[in-house]
């Protein structure tokens, strides 16, 4: 059985209660209309199985167990039954196989990672307050059966009892994760090492992080202070690493030491926020910003942001619900041994500058620890919900009916803007991003950067670079600071000497070139990663010129002062674009060339594969890896180098063994698709496709397309034109110039030298709600009637 639900407004009345905020502050609005509706399948209604005989269930997890793109879920349990089972998504719902066979004593919490690196999700929990024991579950990818349990490990076998809370993140940028856990009884945030080998340690190597007064909980992740460095939320302090240990700064520890917290950039720019509600208790949601020094605790501002207090607010968290590009806020209330009968389902819609419009997603249900993800793999948000003790044995999945958007975002509507005229010499690539942290992306390209003014049509001051950087490659946070720095060369077009400048934060740079030179004429593929778990940060080059292999830059530990590394590694090459990912899913990052992907074997080693023969034809020049189709596997989109003549726009499918041939689909012929970018442009939930067409010998028929996937699969597309008159090399990127939730689009004009913004100009499109009446949860004799 499934029930249809819209999500409707609050009517609230507002009071004022004691020491708090008196009212809603005058940017959090109580009533406004709801893009998102949902249809509720639940374990009560025999939609799929429950999860055991248990009448506590304590955790909820949402990842890809079965690594096939679309979402799975775990549900934890104690006091009886089998402890941990995983729900897989079929055609019709939700198959139940078993994780742990025996009865556990397991706490809120939870989380997953790779720990065991062979390139799928391990799950771990930790004990509740009669047993000491962390343990964490191999996942046995790919031969799962519903009645075999998973292998169970541990992570902790000592030391005092309960961990409510667990969060995976690599905390002290060493480029391995670590696992940061509560020990309520130890009164302790504890950190733990991954062992070299989990899969014999006894037990993991952990150490205190941060001691509390009394028993303490709420865990949470985000780069607070945007310094390049993820933080850690805890107990109403955030915690950061100071190169040597972590540092402890209070927000609001003496109202929030025993609550759920979530940090993001709710209010864009600048520090990130943080909220806080109690989750095993009665008391106020509080949204806390800090504008100034977020080490200070005085910088915390506090407001509330719901008119009653919130009844043991145990579900939090923060994403974008609506696909506005602005963070959202998700609330739901227990309902512990059946009370609190109105307990709410809330989604705060959040406008990007701290302020919120408040629905009710449902009212009457329990959830604890309930989550929020895409569990259909249709590309829009659903719920989770498992309650606590409330109707136990039960879970509920609140599927997302897709956001409509009519039309969709409206694709013809382009202003085109010069930004420079005409550069002293050519730039080979543009990018854009924030150089200056202001909050708005700056444009790159060349030997020089162009500050954002806030609007496309301001003034755009240029600045250079100099000190021997006169084209970008790459902009990225080479030394880790939490601001962007950038890669390039001497090249005033063909150059193979490096250098790179060191970013303040404030967009003053200092030059280095302690790097050594390449070999070749002018890069056209550069790949930013850590090839090797634990490993340093590396650069991978592709060069213009024949013949010359993938080489590769080290990155060392202080990149200012130490000297670079420089090899070759690979012979093979394509003489163009380089982008990375894990592509056969072994849990390593690889390197795609065009029709050719190299390997990480690891140790160095790169072995190649065709993944497409295409005799006769001109190489493949631009490409993305991307998932086209959704079906959880890199695929490739690819516009081949044809200058002044049609040439092939296609995407390559890959199968189930990445090292065969992929599936060509073509998507278009145009002259010279040797500028690409692929990014869901109308916001309708699939990949689009953006190419420049290179033709110099007739710039003033140069072309600039968007093709809509309409299919939303890769099947069928739709061409679009953004602009003739312009012709185009490895421009046309994708970025959102103007922080208004679309997408804009940079590029350089060939023949001119000319830096150009494309900005989207389309109005955001009305929501529309399907019609229909739909009986209340709570009073099936009460009908909800909605009119288009």
């Amino acid at each position: 059985m499934q029930r249809k639900f819209i999500v409707f407004v609050l009517a609230l009345v507002l009071f004022a209660p004691l020491l708090i905020v008196p009212s809603l502050p005058p940017d959090v609005q109580a009533q406004g209309s709801s893009p998102v509706s949902f249809t509720l399948y639940s374990s009560a209604n025999g939609d799929f199985p429950p999860p055991s005989t248990s009448t506590e269930q304590t955790s909820a997890l949402i990842l890809d167990i079965d690594l096939n793109g679309i979402n799975d879920f775990v549900i934890a349990s104690r006091a009886a039954g089998e402890s941990v089972v995983w729900y897989r998504r079929t055609g019709s719902g939700w198959d139940r196989y078993l994780i742990e066979d025996e009865t556990l004593p397991i706490e809120a919490g939870g989380t997953f990672y790779d720990i065991d690196r062979d390139g799928d999700p391990d799950v771990v929990m930790g004990a509740d307050h009669e047993s000491n024991q962390i343990w964490w579950w191999e996942n046995p990818h790919p031969n799962f059966d519903p009645g075999t349990p998973w292998t169970r490990r541990y992570v902790k076998n000592s030391g005092e009892v309960k961990h409510h809370d667990q969060l995976f993140g690599d905390f002290d940028s060493d480029g391995i994760a670590e696992l940061a856990f509560w020990n309520q009884r130890a009164k302790t945030l504890m950190l733990a090492e991954i062992p070299a080998d989990p899969l014999t340690a006894a037990e993991w190597s952990y150490s205190e992080i941060l001691v509390t007064n009394d028993e303490a909980e709420g865990l949470a992740s985000g780069d607070v202070d945007r310094n390049g460095t993820l933080d850690i939320i805890a107990a109403g302090y955030w915690l950061t690493y100071t190169g040597s240990d972590y540092a402890a700064y209070p927000i609001d520890p003496g109202s929030h030491r025993f609550s759920r917290m979530i940090a993001g950039d709710l209010a864009k720019g600048g520090n990130l926020e943080v909220v806080m509600v109690p989750g095993d208790s009665s008391g106020p949601l509080q949204l806390y910003q800090c504008d100034g020094d977020p080490t200070q605790e005085s910088c915390w501002q506090r407001s509330t942001l719901l008119g009653r207090d919130v009844r043991f607010g145990h579900s939090l968290d923060i994403v974008d619900f609506d696909a506005d590009g602005n963070l959202d806020l998700f609330l739901a209330e227990m309902r512990v041994n059946g009370s609190n009968p109105d307990a709410a389902m809330w989604i705060f819609y959040g406008d990007g500058a701290g302020g919120f419009t408040i629905t009710e997603a449902a009212v009457g249900y329990g959830n604890h620890q309930s989550q929020v993800g895409d569990l259909d793999g249709d590309g829009d948000l659903d719920i989770l919900g498992k309650p606590y003790n409330w109707e136990a044995p039960r879970v509920d999945v609140w599927l997302s009916d897709r956001i409509q958007f009519g039309d969709g975002l409206g694709l013809d509507s382009w202003q085109r803007y010069e930004i420079d005229p005409g550069m002293e010499w050519r730039g080979v690539f543009v990018a854009g991003a924030d150089l200056n942290g202001d909050g708005f992306k700056d444009i790159v390209t060349g030997g020089w950067w162009y500050e954002n003014p806030g609007a496309p049509g301001g003034s755009w001051a240029e600045h250079a670079f100099g000190g021997g950087l006169n084209n970008i490659a790459v902009v990225y946070d080479f030394d880790s600071d939490g601001d962007l720095d950038v890669l390039g060369t001497n090249g005033q077009e063909s150059g193979s000497s490096f250098a790179w400048a060191q970013n303040d934060g404030s967009g003053d740079f200092t030059i280095h070139t302690n790097i050594p030179d390449g070999d070749g004429d002018f890069l056209q593929g550069v790949a930013v990663g850590r090839f090797a778990p634990g490993g340093p940060l590396q650069v991978a080059l592709s060069w213009h010129q024949g013949d010359r292999g993938i080489q590769m830059l080290t990155v060392p530990a202080n990149p200012a002062a130490e000297q670079w590394g420089w090899e070759r590694i690979s012979d093979t090459t394509q003489d163009e674009e380089l982008t990375t990912g894990d592509i056969d899913r072994d849990g390593d990052l690889d390197l795609m060339l065009g029709t050719i992907w190299l390997r990480n074997d690891g140790g160095g080693v790169w072995t190649p594969f065709q993944l497409h023969n295409n005799p006769g034809s001109e190489p493949p020049d631009r490409h993305r890896l991307v998932d086209v189709n959704r079906d959880g596997r890199l695929d490739v989109v690819i516009g081949y180098e044809a200058g002044n003549q049609d040439g092939k726009l296609a995407w390559y499918e890959q199968g189930s063994d990445p090292t065969a041939l992929w599936t060509e689909h073509v998507i278009a012929t145009v002259t010279g698709p040797m500028s690409l970018d692929v990014y869901d442009m109308d916001l309708d939930g699939d990949l689009d496709v953006v190419v420049g067409e290179h033709y110099p010998a007739n710039p003033g028929n140069g072309d600039l397309y968007v093709f809509e996937n309409t299919d939303g699969v890769g099947g069928a597309w739709t061409p679009h034109t953004v602009f003739t008159g312009d012709t185009h090399h490895d421009g046309a990127q994708v970025v959102d110039i103007d922080n208004d939730g679309d997408m804009d689009i940079l590029s350089i004009n060939w023949n001119l030298q000319q830096v150009l913004l494309y900005e989207n100009a389309a109005a955001t499109p009305p929501v529309s709600v399907a019609a229909g009446c739909f009986p209340l949860e709570d009073d099936p004799s009460v009908v909800l009637c909605l009119s288009n």
